[in-house]
């Protein structure tokens, strides 16, 4: 099992293609199926990959009123360096596990014209798998977001988009604070390009030092006539503080209901 050592890992569940700051209207939602591969190198040359299959919807309750959920199935593995006093150059462990779970509600504060305000609570689910920054595979779960979301509709298809989070890590007893952006951009009737931001930040905590990373992510929208989306894009890291480096590659369905 992977438990040896602590993988710094950046984002764990960002990057996930979402409505933003707008809700679904009532009975409405989408639905994002994702297939993902992930390339970190953590503080002290541990190498990690991660591939997983995401699920993601959102389901709207009332006009005003959004249910969000998540949850993947990851493929996780880890290649540590040995010690100078072990003669083994390396060591690796693997496991496949359900991780990245999380549920939530969004509620529309504000809509005037293009603009749009909401606020979101959500809470993550103890798993096998990947669900905490700077922690173990496996370990985490309980923790509770609350964030702001603010957005911004232009043009034909076209969106502006920023959030603000904190999110309040059980068991250790400290906190994250999240900013993440998005620009949507339409090229043609059908295409359109999104590029988004993920940053995250903590003070030393209990158990852990404090930690930082800020990522970007590039990606192509087909909206297809059959009326689905398909997207493909990559992430990489821009800046990172005790934490790991990531690139990675990834494609979506997206599929309203």
């Amino acid at each position: 099992m992977i438990a040896a050592c602590v993988p710094l890992l950046a984002g764990v569940l960002a990057g996930e293609a979402q409505a933003g700051a707008w809700t679904q209207k009532r009975g409405e939602g989408v639905l994002l199926t994702g297939y993902s591969t992930h390339w970190l190198t953590a503080p002290g040359g541990t190498q990690l990959r991660k591939s997983e299959i995401s699920f993601y919807a959102e389901y709207g309750l009332v006009d005003r009123v959004t249910l969000v959920g998540r949850f993947a199935l990851q493929s996780l593995s880890e290649t540590r360096a040995a010690p100078d006093e072990v003669a083994d150059t390396a060591f690796s462990n693997a496991l496949v596990a359900v991780g990245g779970t999380e549920a939530g509600v969004r509620l529309r504060l504000l809509e005037t014209g293009p603009w749009v305000l909401s606020a979101q609570l959500s809470r993550t689910f103890e798993s096998g798998g990947e669900n905490r920054n700077n922690q173990r595979f496996g370990t985490g779960g309980g923790d509770v977001e609350t964030r702001l979301l603010a957005g911004r509709a232009f043009g034909r298809d076209g969106f502006a988009d920023i959030q603000l989070a904190r999110r309040s890590l059980a068991e250790r007893g400290g906190e994250e604070w999240r900013f993440d952006s998005a620009l949507g951009v339409p090229v043609s009737p059908r295409w359109r390009i999104i590029t988004e931001t993920f940053s995250v930040r903590a003070s030393r905590q209990p158990g852990g030092p404090a930690y930082s990373g800020h990522r970007v992510q590039l990606s192509a929208v087909y909206d297809a006539p059959a009326g689905f989306s398909v997207s493909a894009g990559v992430l990489g890291t821009l800046q990172t503080d005790n934490s790991a480096r990531e690139r990675a590659a990834f494609t979506r369905l997206w599929r309203r209901f």
